[in-house]
């Protein structure tokens, strides 16, 4: 399956080279991501097994999960994210290789349903890839 690209309104009347350059690259189908950033259940159940199973997924997963699993959360001074300004975050690190932002990583280590949902697939694709040892240790 090749990577498609998201649909930008301007783009209306634009040749098609430079609608390519423009547009932002995904992966991860619309429908999911909407889905995920609504909070749907189904969603977030699906794109978890999506992170188990995609080759392009995995290895940001697994650095999601080193990124996280160590340390303290650092005290924010600022404001903080909602499971909706994180779960976008964590798209974008996904798929784009940005940089995770501090209070984004805070909320994903700190909210129980973004760590059912996204750093427990993490654990368990680091456990069986990374550290097979580690797949007796887990909880």
């Amino acid at each position: 399956m090749s990577p498609h690209a998201i649909f930008w309104p301007f783009d209306l009347g634009r040749p098609t080279k430079e609608k390519e350059r423009t547009r932002a690259p995904v992966h991860i189908a619309d429908a999911l991501r909407v889905g995920v950033l609504a909070g749907d259940e189904g969603c977030e159940l699906r794109l978890a097994g999506h992170l188990m199973a995609c080759e392009q997924c995995q290895e940001p997963a697994i650095s999601l999960w080193e990124l996280l699993r160590d340390g303290d959360a650092p005290a924010l001074l600022g404001r903080q994210y909602s499971c909706l300004q994180a779960r976008n975050a964590l798209f974008r690190y996904m798929e784009g290789g940005c940089v995770l932002e501090t209070a984004a990583a805070v909320h994903l280590r700190e909210c129980v349903g973004c760590v059912e949902n996204f750093l427990e697939p993490a654990k368990s694709l680091y456990a069986l890839i990374v550290d097979e040892s580690a797949i007796s240790a887990q909880d």
